[in-house]
């Protein structure tokens, strides 16, 4: 049986939770495969950040699977994605080696070519904001990616622009 798996990397994560946003997740995609060192980016020992709770509260509803990377000889291809990245494409490879239709979500231009290269599907945050109003989940893009970018959370303007458009939401 073909199963659609979606598996996020930290940056989508962080974004969203900044943005009190992460419900767009589980409303889009129901379950989201979250690796275990994913999981230790986006809530490291000891670390308190303002999104913290909001994390551990989502972490807690049981909607994100926190699952094991499964031992295998996948090399990348590019040296600039880092362990979340990597261990997020591996997964994401692993599930489609089992026959799933496999969507990453990723911010990290490195990790999304990587993912692209190896013919992933691979969808990043602001994306996703889009997806979200075409999905009539959210009245508007614009807001909630204007409130990511002021929250310190890098999205081009480019890219902006480019989900804007897609949603007609013109200036």
């Amino acid at each position: 049986m073909t199963r659609r798996i979606v598996v996020a990397d930290a940056g989508p994560l962080i974004a969203l939770a900044r943005i009190e946003s992460l419900y767009l997740l589980r409303q889009l995609f129901g379950c989201v495969f979250i690796t275990t060192t994913v999981h230790d980016e986006i809530l490291p020992p000891n670390a308190v950040f303002a999104d913290t709770d909001l994390l551990l509260n989502t972490l807690a509803e049981g909607w994100i699977e926190v699952v094991e990377v499964p031992k295998s000889d996948y090399r990348l291809l590019n040296p600039g994605v880092d362990a979340g990245e990597a261990s997020s494409l591996q997964l994401a490879n692993h599930r489609r080696e089992l026959g799933d239709h496999v969507l990453i979500v990723m911010d990290d231009r490195a990790g999304r070519l990587e993912a692209k290269s190896r013919g992933l599907a691979v969808m990043g945050s602001a994306a996703l904001i889009g997806l979200a109003k075409t999905e009539g989940l959210i009245p508007a893009a614009r807001p909630l990616l204007e409130q990511m970018v002021a929250s310190g959370y890098f999205v081009g303007p480019t890219t902006v622009s480019a989900v804007l458009a897609d949603v007609n939401e013109f200036r």
